[in-house]
């Protein structure tokens, strides 16, 4: 399965379910608190904050959304700038798939009507299972579980959902289904405003599969969350105190060079014996191509070890160079251009640093443009 196939797939599902297609906002965001877009939901907070605004945009549609949206993190809180290319997930750049939900009922004749945690999780599942087809006896999801100070109560509505699917599925619930505290399972905008409980699905990576739940959440690459879908529903007020929201809204974030790498890695689920690597994948692969013909070298997938081979470095090169022109591409057509501050000055780093791991790759001439038709 291709990664366009992918997109396409996740975002025809969503539209059959009434989720109007917005295209992706561009990287230079509205907010002034934001260097980049960094998530799917940034151009959708005015829709949970102000009621009625997405009727006033979308009178006659479902307040449900769909996109794929361009993401960079890179600087400022979530920055991953120097773990690129050094393992098989990092990027500066990537596409977040998501799909929204505004207001659980926002009409009585139904055909405005938004919803909440039964239909999103019934959806992830079905696209998931019945589209992608991944191993149901894979799959995990955690639900919302306080500790001691965390806000609000366990999120009985959402371990109630995926009970039910997993025994359905003939799985036993009381392993499949994993808590997390306010760390892993519970997500704010800020310190105060539009909060809620989320629910992530887990997929176990493991030659065999049967580690039971215990590597959920506890930061191994063979257990790696795919999807996160966030049930807006409370509002955190000054002081700490936590109130109900008018109308309880869903926000959900799957990364999709990691559904890509999964799918196409494993050779659609029939093996899960090799790595798993967003870089070994066709959205890079046309990029790798193009590096190896014009450096001579070759790209074989190998991660970095204690002895640091010379063909370990040109593979770390390989994937910084290919992260990098991607950054560096869309935010230039989005308007954003290397400069000395701000996330201009972002952007001169990434760009500084592709033309570092240039030289491992025997570049000591521009290259950097060469890569921006395979973009």
């Amino acid at each position: 399965m291709t990664s366009t196939q992918i997109r396409n797939d996740f975002l025809r599902f969503f539209q059959e379910r009434k989720h109007t297609f917005v295209p992706s906002s561009p990287l230079l965001p509205d907010a002034p608190n934001l260097l980049f877009t960094n998530a799917g939901m940034n151009q959708f907070i005015p829709f949970f904050t102000t009621p009625g605004a997405w009727e006033l945009l979308h009178p006659n549609a479902a307040p449900r959304a769909v996109n794929s949206q361009k993401c960079i993190r890179a600087g400022g809180k979530h920055n991953d700038l120097e773990d690129v290319g050094w393992d098989t997930y990092h990027h500066t750049f990537f596409e977040m798939l998501g799909n929204w939900s505004f207001g659980e009922a926002s009409s009585p004749d139904g055909i405005g009507r938004g919803y909440f945690k039964k239909e999103a999780i019934e959806w992830a599942w079905e696209l998931l299972t019945g589209v992608w087809k991944f191993p149901k006896q894979r799959l995990y999801a955690t639900v919302y579980a306080p500790g001691d100070g965390d806000p609000a109560e366990f999120d009985q509505e959402a371990y109630d959902c995926w009970k039910a699917i997993f025994e359905r599925e003939g799985l036993d619930a009381a392993e499949r289904i994993v808590n997390g505290n306010k760390k892993d399972n519970f997500w704010m905008m800020g310190d105060t405003g539009p909060c809620g409980p989320c629910s992530e699905i887990h997929i176990d990576l493991t030659p065999k599969g049967d580690t039971k739940g215990k590597l959920v959440n506890a930061g191994s690459p063979q257990c790696i969350e795919i999807w996160n879908l966030v049930f807006i529903q409370f509002n955190a007020e000054p002081g700490g105190k936590f109130s109900d929201l008018p109308a309880k809204h869903v926000d959900t974030g799957a990364g999709f060079e990691r559904i890509c790498s999964i799918i196409q890695c494993t050779k659609n689920f029939t093996t899960f014996s090799g790595v798993i690597s967003n870089y070994d994948t066709d959205v890079f692969r046309p990029l790798f191509a193009k590096l190896e013909e014009l450096s001579g070298k070759k790209y074989t997938s190998t991660l970095p070890s204690e002895k640091r081979t010379e063909q370990e470095q040109l593979d770390v090169a390989f994937r910084v160079i290919a992260d990098h022109i991607r950054t560096l591409s869309f935010s230039i057509a989005d308007g954003i251009l290397p400069s000395n501050e701000g996330r201009g000055y972002v952007l001169r780093r990434i760009l500084r640093r592709a033309i570092r791991f240039g030289r491992t790759l025997g570049f000591h001439e521009p290259f950097f443009y060469k890569l921006g038709e395979t973009v």
